[in-house]
């Protein structure tokens, strides 16, 4: 969870702070009694949501790492998992949060597809893309 709302808000204070507001969010609403089917879908939707809302609050542009990973000529099998975060900073967020639930945190695509409220097809066509992405922006 803190891996996921660092890649949106880039400061561990308020990382920790939207990780809050999401318990705080799901809380309240086992509050009112209302049953849950998928349990990390659930939470995991309330989360990135959090998440997108505070990025959206700092107003604050992530740079662009496309240019410095073009011109050093990365090998894909040498990059270190700071640096594929650094690279995914230049990505656009929908395809950014696919490759980072399913890669980093594990998820299936059906579970992704829960997560962000998105057809399974859909979350397929937008991983082969940013796949496709990522490959052009590390060679």
């Amino acid at each position: 969870m803190y891996r996921i709302t660092m890649t949106y808000v880039h400061d561990k204070e308020e990382a920790l702070d939207v990780m809050q507001d999401s318990f705080h969010k799901a809380l309240t609403y086992f509050e009112k009694g209302e049953d849950i089917e998928h349990f990390a879908a659930w939470f995991y939707r309330i989360l990135i949501r959090t998440a997108i809302d505070a990025w959206r609050k700092q107003k604050r542009y992530s740079f662009e790492p496309f240019e410095e990973a073009r011109s050093v000529g990365v090998d894909p099998s040498e990059i270190s998992t700071k640096e594929l975060y650094e690279v995914l900073e230049g990505i656009d967020s929908p395809e950014k949060e696919i490759l980072i639930l399913h890669f980093f945190e594990g998820f299936r695509l059906k579970e992704i597809a829960e997560i962000l409220e998105l057809n399974e097809n859909t979350v397929k066509t937008k991983m082969y893309r940013s796949l496709n992405l990522l490959r052009k922006i590390l060679q």
